[in-house]
């Protein structure tokens, strides 16, 4: 960087080649952050690049480090374009976790609550998207799990359309699972979980249709949980 000076298209484009040719070339992420503070917008330009090959899939395990981007001061505006961009370029099933993750995985403490007010306004704006709450709820669930509920009840607060509630992954969307478990129970735990969160909120008649959908779910996996047990029994006898 020192000797490309101030070129910031040579410095975008020697980065951007080299971290083709060698992922861990920047293996700290030093000269990443140095480009930032210069050019925040380089972060947009960098998540851009990793889907500049045609169905290529994003994972978190890839970029954990991309976290430093809470050291770049005013990054939030930056931030959301690149949110915008990974969900209409990422495909999300609700099983591995979002690649939106990559921003918030060991977050220093110093820096949770900017991150936190960035996940909580961008659901502010974004409630009635299912796929851009999806993503929100994916970071609340593996990342940062202390505002799971705050970002469930500030849902509520703003939609109550049981029709976008439901395209939500707000227990994920299956797993893996290993022992001798019954998933049955496992998800009807979780849906329990979300129910007894959403009837904190004070939005009061207007969310009965979606307390009923949960219900209903309650009680599907009551029953998926009796037919495990049933088939393990005559497997068994």
């Amino acid at each position: 960087l020192k000797l490309l000076g101030n070129d910031y298209q040579l410095i975008k484009k020697s980065y951007l080649q080299q971290d083709k040719i060698d992922k861990s070339f920047d293996y700290e992420k030093k000269g990443f952050l140095n480009i930032l503070h210069s050019n925040p917008s380089f972060l947009l330009e960098y998540v851009n690049d990793l889907y500049s090959v045609k169905g290529n899939y994003n994972s978190v395990e890839e970029h954990k480090e991309l976290e430093i981007v809470w050291r770049i001061e005013n990054i939030e505006n930056v931030l959301k374009g690149v949110f915008d961009l990974v969900i209409e370029n990422e495909l999300y099933l609700g099983i591995s976790e979002h690649f939106c993750n990559s921003f918030f995985n060991n977050i220093q403490e110093k820096d949770r609550q900017r991150a936190k007010n960035f996940i909580l306004n961008y659901c502010k704006e974004n409630h009635f998207n299912s796929r851009k709450m999806n993503a929100i709820v994916d970071i609340a669930r593996h990342s940062m799990r202390d505002i799971f509920d705050e970002i469930l009840l500030l849902f509520l607060s703003l939609n109550q359309d049981k029709n976008i509630f439901s395209q939500i992954h707000w227990r994920g969307n299956g797993g893996v699972y290993s022992g001798d478990v019954i998933i049955g129970d496992i998800e009807m735990a979780e849906w329990k979980n979300i129910l007894s969160i959403v009837e904190r909120s004070e939005i009061g008649i207007k969310l009965i249709p979606i307390k009923k959908m949960i219900s209903d779910n309650i009680d599907y996996c009551q029953e998926k949980g009796d037919l495990e047990r049933k088939r393990r029994f005559l497997k068994r006898y």
